[in-house]
């Protein structure tokens, strides 16, 4: 059996879909801790990892393949499991990408997980952490106006939400069935750096790039407020998952802050008075309820080191 990834530094972490957005800061949080990352994902047009390329491992493929799935695991040997894997064709985003290629999206997010968690156990992997998503929890008009917790009834409205549905139920089968520890963190809206797809996070991230620039610039989003999360924050919450001693819940809820575009619009005008940003206010179409995170604060002792502040000042200075 292998052992725990908190047992010491210069241990082998299989990161799926290390090459994602989410997944490459989770691959340079483990490269900073001393971990040898060993990556599983398809080939991607933009490389987020070329300056640490010869420091990592890489088997190029899908979780939909489960023989390629045991043959990676078999290979590098891994403590332990962080999953981004989810389906995105081209640059769509991810809800944008299951909503067009529902097939993949269940092939990927749903079965390639079980596939994961299979091969996990049969290899004597004792602790997998994965992203999930807040978007199970459905429209925020389906909830009260406080912040929802775990035990929130999950009502998703998109196939992606569906898809993280079903994958935490998996996730729980999993549990149950061979005893392995799979710990899952649903994840806010997350910005940052590296961000390439389109989506509800590319409008925002548009909009936090213009404090590089003078000038004018326009920008169409709703004004309610939203939880949001730095990806660094993220990768630092999986790594926390990933280490802690004690059992942890099979799924919890994560967050940065909240904020609305206006809060964005004035902390804007303070970093760079230059800049003058018109916001037309729009619907809010996807709106999803504000959660809670403390029950991983309190498992975990986690929280957020990167607010409003921090990520406006984080992607200014940002080298993309």
């Amino acid at each position: 059996m292998t052992t725990s990834p908190s047992d010491g530094a210069h241990q082998t972490i299989l990161v799926v879909g290390g090459r994602g957005f989410v997944g490459s800061h989770i691959t340079r949080a483990l490269l900073d801790a001393g971990y040898h990352p060993h990556l599983l994902g398809p080939a991607m047009d933009c490389d987020l990892l070329a300056d640490v390329a010869g420091a990592i491992g890489e088997t190029t493929g899908s979780v939909e393949d489960p023989a390629l799935v045991r043959d990676v695991l078999a290979r590098a040997k891994p403590a332990a499991v962080i999953s981004c894997a989810a389906f995105g064709a081209g640059r769509d985003g991810l809800m944008r990408s299951g909503e067009r290629d529902a097939d993949r999206a269940f092939a990927i997010n749903v079965d390639g997980f079980r596939h994961l968690l299979e091969a996990a156990a049969a290899a004597g992997v004792r602790r997998v952490v994965w992203t999930s998503s807040t978007v199970v929890y459905g429209p925020a008009t389906d909830y009260g106006a406080s912040p929802v917790d775990e035990a929130a009834i999950k009502r998703p409205r998109t196939i992606y939400g569906l898809t993280k549905h079903l994958a935490e139920e998996v996730a729980a089968f999993a549990m149950r069935r061979h005893g392995i520890e799979v710990v899952g963190l649903r994840l806010p809206l997350v910005l940052g750096p590296g961000l390439w797809y389109e989506g509800a996070a590319a409008a925002l991230m548009t909009l936090l790039r213009a404090t590089r620039t003078a000038g004018n610039h326009h920008v169409s989003f709703h004004n309610d407020p939203i939880d949001l999360m730095h990806v660094r924050d993220v990768a630092a919450a999986c790594l926390m998952a990933l280490r802690h001693n004690a059992p942890l819940g099979g799924i919890y809820n994560i967050n940065g802050f909240t904020a609305s575009v206006s809060d964005m619009v004035k902390l804007l005008a303070v970093r760079q008075p230059s800049l003058h940003v018109t916001h037309t206010i729009a619907p809010s179409g996807d709106l999803f309820p504000l959660i809670s995170d403390a029950h991983f604060r309190r498992d975990t002792g986690f929280a957020p080191a990167i607010d409003l502040a921090g990520l406006i000042d984080d992607i200014a200075s940002a080298k993309e």
